[in-house]
C-alpha cells in the first residue's frame, strides 16, 4: 500500500491554511491520477496545461534522440513539482517525456488558474501563485546539480559528485539514492556495466560501500560536510 505525502509537506502549499486547501484545490481545478511503473504521463510535444505534484512514487524527465536513445534529465519524488516550466509558458508544448519510474500518484493543478488572478480575490490563491514562482527559482538547483555531475570527466568523478550532492541534501553518510542502477547510468550518461565496475573499485578503495540503492560514504571532506552523523 502506497502512502500519499501530506499536503503540509508540499512546498507549493506553504503558508496556506489546511482549512483553505479544499477550497483552493477546487478553485484551481485539481484532480488526482495514478500511473503504473513505466507509464507515460506526458509525451514529447504534448501540451502541458497542468503542473503535477508527486503524491507517492517518482517521475523521471526524459529526452529521446532521433535514434531512440533515452537521456534521464532529472527526477522528482514525493512532494515535488514537475511540468511547471512548460505549463507557465505561452507555448505549453513539452520537449521532454515525463514517465512514472514506479507506481505513482500525481495531483494535477491547472497552471492557468494558479498564475491568473482569482475573481473571488482569495488570499490563499495569491499565496499559491507566490509559492509557484519561488519554486521556479529554486527548482533550477536540480538542473545545476545535473550540469555539475556531467561536467566531471570520469565515471568515478561523476559518481562522487552525485553521491556528494545526495549526502549534503540528506545530511547523512548513509545516502539513499532515488535512482536504480539502470536509471543512475542514464542520469550520469555512462555505460551501466562500466559504472558498476567503478562502484566496485570505489568500494575496494575504501571510499564508499553500498547495499542496493543505499551508499555509505566512508571518506568525508569534513569542511564540505561538517554535520554528517
Amino acid at each position: 500500500m502506497n502512502n500519499e505525502i501530506s499536503y503540509n509537506d508540499v512546498a507549493l502549499f506553504e503558508n496556506i491554511k489546511e482549512a483553505d486547501l479544499d477550497k483552493l484545490l477546487v478553485c484551481i481545478r485539481s484532480f488526482k491520477k495514478e500511473f503504473k511503473k513505466g507509464q507515460t504521463i506526458y509525451m514529447e510535444t504534448d501540451n502541458i496545461p497542468y503542473v503535477g505534484i508527486v503524491l507517492y512514487g517518482s517521475v523521471h524527465m526524459l529526452k529521446n534522440d532521433i535514434w531512440g536513445n533515452n537521456t534521464l534529465f532529472t527526477f522528482f519524488g514525493p512532494g515535488e513539482l514537475f511540468g511547471e516550466s512548460f505549463a507557465v509558458q505561452k507555448d505549453v508544448s513539452s520537449s521532454v517525456i515525463f514517465k512514472a519510474a514506479e507506481n505513482t500518484k500525481v495531483l494535477f493543478l491547472a497552471a492557468s488558474n494558479i498564475i491568473h488572478s482569482c475573481p473571488n480575490a482569495c488570499g490563499f490563491h495569491a499565496q499559491i501563485a507566490t509559492n509557484l514562482f519561488h519554486l521556479l527559482g529554486t527548482k533550477n538547483q536540480k538542473f545545476l546539480n545535473k550540469i555539475e555531475v556531467l561536467s566531471k570527466g570520469s565515471i568515478r568523478e561523476k559518481l562522487l559528485a552525485y553521491i556528494s550532492q545526495l549526502a549534503q541534501e540528506q545530511n547523512t553518510k548513509y545516502v539513499n539514492s532515488p535512482l536504480s542502477r539502470v536509471a543512475l547510468a542514464e542520469y550520469l550518461s555512462v555505460n551501466r556495466s562500466a559504472m558498476i565496475r567503478e562502484l566496485s573499485k570505489m568500494r575496494d578503495d575504501g571510499i564508499i560501500d553500498f547495499d542496493k540503492d543505499t551508499f555509505i560514504v566512508k571518506e568525508l571532506n569534513k569542511s564540505k560536510v561538517p554535520s554528517l552523523p
